[in-house]
């Protein structure tokens, strides 16, 4: 017998990035390679208002962990792991399709500018002090950056309305922060004045001058 014809709802953008991470999650689950999530997909999954929904995944890892990742992930690549030099930024990055959700594996990444030097060191640093996030349609934890990687890395590329976002959500808890922020500043190359005008922006929010 026939059975009425249904039309199957489509699934969501949200839906695809969530099925995505866990597909991402459980693929690199054996490798014991570590990785943090991070970019707007990270800002989206603490309830940040976003102008627009993420157009990937930014899935960041160690240099030393890239070969093992891109093996889990290799039924899905676009692309292999490649030197990326891009302005102020250096990685090697490669590429995967998944749920219809672009995946970049951003492997040592570097930024460049204005005399400072940053680096995101996950298993030294971002790991420690990252938050995860409990995707229950999925069932899945995602580990994602600690708002400092954010604050910094969006104040170093000239991202203003990302660093007033994010400082906004720093005023609310900073000591809950604080640690992170030390952590990332002491392991890499800022300069004075980056330094003073990051943490006047900190400190001008946590006093209401915002």
């Amino acid at each position: 017998m026939l059975m009425p014809w249904k039309e199957v709802p489509a699934m969501t953008e949200n839906a695809r990035i969530h099925n995505a991470l866990a597909v991402v999650k459980k693929a690199t689950e054996a490798s014991a390679s570590e990785w943090v999530l991070g970019g707007s997909t990270s800002l989206m999954l603490r309830g940040f208002p976003l102008s627009a929904l993420p157009r990937d995944l930014d899935i960041y890892c160690d240099e030393e962990n890239i070969d093992a990742i891109h093996k889990a992930l290799e039924p899905y690549a676009l692309d292999q792991p490649a030197i990326s030099e891009t302005g102020m930024y250096h990685s090697i990055l490669s590429h995967y399709l998944i749920h219809d959700i672009q995946v970049e594996l951003v492997g040592g990444f570097q930024v460049k500018a204005s005399g400072c030097h940053y680096e995101t060191m996950v298993r030294k640093v971002l790991l420690d002090f990252s938050d995860h996030i409990y995707l229950s349609d999925v069932e899945v934890t995602v580990p994602i950056v600690p708002l400092a990687h954010e604050l910094w890395f969006n104040f170093l590329r000239d991202r203003m309305d990302r660093v007033d976002l994010i400082v906004q959500a720093f005023a609310e808890a900073p000591a809950l922060h604080g640690r992170a922020m030390h952590a990332i500043e002491a392991k890499n190359s800022f300069t004075a004045e980056a330094l003073r005008s990051l943490h006047l922006i900190l400190s001008n929010r946590e006093a209401g001058g915002l």
